[in-house]
């Protein structure tokens, strides 16, 4: 059988891609989120011209060094002057609040003298001067935040600035993950011979997460193909917008997930794809559900599900799926590859002037947690690509946490 190559998976699953509905949701809780429309500017910010500084408040025509003004008020945040200042007046202003009539320049208090209600001027003042102008921040109109971007904290100050106490974003994709096989069983259990503990869980969910899925934990399913096909079959009536399977993905006497999935009406696009690690991985669809079987062994799950299930969730949010890809110097040699992409382990370093590098791990076991744990990135390795010395320019795809 041939393998599909990996950009040939990647445009196959995005190609099947339905994006989710939106939701209103309160401010609040819009942290991390994808904004499902523009937010545009119903107002001005600041509405009126206000001073940047405590200080006063005057017209520059009577700014020159050592000029006398008298003092006839205070304009402050919530309670503006109320009236017009004529020539040789002043008002006291505070930060934030609005300009008299008759100002446009702003004194710091540092820069007079005062003696009862007169000031004098310890420094010349331009037209201007300390001053913010009425629509500074944003003007009516102006688009604020825009359609498809993943809401920050910074974002959401503005949002509130605008005076938006709710967003409209996309509803996060329902991903069930479930994990197969005899030898499976949950952290913190004694372990049986012949047992391992399931840890692919505990790596999916929160990247899935990361990237914006609601994700529900199927558990574990016995490598029974009657057992196997009733908990799949009640997970696909509740109709996920993504289900992901690990384990028995692959040609075994025990490996049922492939049948079973075909025999519940999924219409499998691809078997098998020319990545390394984690050949064995199914891709299909029944209704609006986006089918993925993983591999069992974990650093293929992981990756896998780095590579392949990621982009979708992204799709699914109306964001670019594309990986941020990266060019890097490597700070050791490299191996050459072999027929299949690699996505090899790899960890990001420093030198002393602040430059990044790469350091490619060269362990390559596909259930190898221990140097997966050590990565914060992969180095990108094409089919048959040469291998590579010290100092040459390599692809990595860098992992969100690594850079906070």
């Amino acid at each position: 059988m041939n393998l599909l190559p990996v950009a040939d998976a990647l445009k196959t699953i995005i190609d099947a891609i339905s994006q989710t509905d939106n939701e209103v949701v309160p401010l609040a809780k819009a942290n991390g989120r994808i904004l499902a429309h523009d937010i545009a500017a119903v107002f001005d910010q600041p509405p009126f011209d206000g001073s940047a500084m405590d200080g006063y408040a005057l017209n520059a025509k009577a700014g020159a060094k050592g000029t006398q003004l008298d003092v006839i008020g205070v304009s402050a945040a919530g309670e503006a002057f109320e009236g017009t200042l004529t020539a040789g007046q002043c008002t006291r202003i505070y930060t934030g609040a609005p300009m008299p009539e008759g100002a446009n320049a702003v004194i710091m208090q540092e820069k007079i003298s005062r003696d009862g209600d007169i000031i004098t001027l310890e420094d010349d003042v331009v037209a201007g001067q300390n001053v913010r102008d009425k629509g500074n921040d944003f003007a009516l109109g102006d688009v604020l935040i825009s359609m498809d971007t993943k809401l920050s904290p910074f974002h959401l100050a503005l949002a509130a600035a605008a005076n938006h106490a709710t967003l409209q974003v996309r509803k996060a994709p329902k991903l069930t993950l479930v994990a197969t096989g005899d030898e499976l069983v949950p952290p913190g259990s004694t372990l049986e011979k012949d047992q391992i503990i399931a840890s692919n869980g505990f790596g999916l969910t929160p990247l899935f997460a990361h990237f914006g899925a609601e994700v529900k934990d199927g558990g574990i399913i016995k490598d029974d193909r009657q057992t196997l096909k009733n908990e799949l079959k009640r997970m696909l009536d509740e109709k996920p917008d993504v289900l992901v399977t690990t384990g028995g993905a692959s040609v075994g006497d025990r490996d049922y997930v492939k049948e079973v999935l075909e025999e519940l009406g999924v219409e499998l696009s691809f078997w098998k794809i020319a990545v390394r690690p984690g050949k064995p991985l199914m891709f299909g669809t029944k209704g609006k559900t986006t089918i993925f079987g993983l591999p069992g062994n974990p650093v293929s799950a992981l990756v896998t599900g780095t590579v392949f299930v990621v982009p979708a969730i992204k799709a699914k949010l109306g964001q670019s799926p594309d990986h941020m890809i990266t060019q890097l110097p490597l700070t050791a040699d490299m191996a050459s590859n072999g027929p299949r992409q690699h996505y090899r382990r790899a960890k990001l370093t420093q030198n002393a002037n602040g430059s990044l590098g790469v350091d490619p791990h060269m362990q390559s076991d596909s259930a190898h947690l221990t140097s997966l744990s050590a990565s914060d990135c992969f180095v990108v390795q094409k089919p048959l690509e040469e291998s590579k010395r010290v100092g040459e320019m390599v692809d990595v795809l860098v992992m969100p946490w690594a850079v906070g």
